[in-house]
């Protein structure tokens, strides 16, 4: 790792990856075990869990697919083209398991042209141009604001209670529910 360091100056991605073995359907197909067409039932979840917590091959096949679709569909690591934040100069990864053995990933990636941390610096207080770009860059994509409260009291409960991503609603609704717990968190 530290020869990465000297090599490839400062990762620019640190990730985590820690699928849902549990709740998976992927995790039941490679264990061979067949579920009914409908899968979102209570008796469909509890046959995935089980599933899960006792094979322990199927759970590791899920996961090193996983693992590979990330590195080569998002990252495009140690292909011929750019991933999702440019092209990747090389990854480091080690592997753990939680309290039930559950399988994640933590990964440093090095992007090729990826400024060392002292030298970003230095470029920032000197060239006037490239600071001006940079502010102009991080301004674009990083959005503060917290939305006026406009309605009753009422309104504010039911804005402060999270949506869970397990109750059927469209996406749209759900990121809906989101904004507004994450702008009453704000407010608070």
């Amino acid at each position: 790792m530290r020869a990465l360091f000297v090599s490839h100056g400062m990762a620019g991605v640190w990730l985590t990856i820690n699928p849902a073995d549990l709740t998976c359907p992927i995790v039941v197909r490679l264990a061979g075990v067949t579920l009914s067409s409908d899968e979102l039932s209570t008796e469909a979840r509890r046959i995935r869990r089980l599933t899960a917590q006792m094979n322990p091959v199927a759970v590791a096949q899920f996961f090193h697919h996983i693992c590979v679709g990330v590195f080569d569909a998002l990252l495009a690591a140690g292909k011929d083209r750019m991933g999702i934040h440019g092209e990747v100069s090389n990854y480091f990864g080690v592997v753990e398991t939680n309290g039930r053995g559950m399988l994640h990933l933590h990964t440093l990636v090095w992007l090729a042209g990826n400024l060392e941390f002292f030298t970003l610096r230095d470029r920032l207080q000197s060239d006037p141009v490239f600071a001006s770009k940079m502010i102009r860059y991080i301004s674009s994509i990083i959005k503060c604001s917290i939305d006026a409260f406009t309605g009753d009291h009422d309104d504010v409960t039911s804005a402060t209670q999270a949506p869970l991503a397990r109750n059927p609603e469209s996406d749209s609704a759900f990121t809906d529910r989101l904004h507004q717990d994450a702008n009453a968190v704000a407010c608070k």
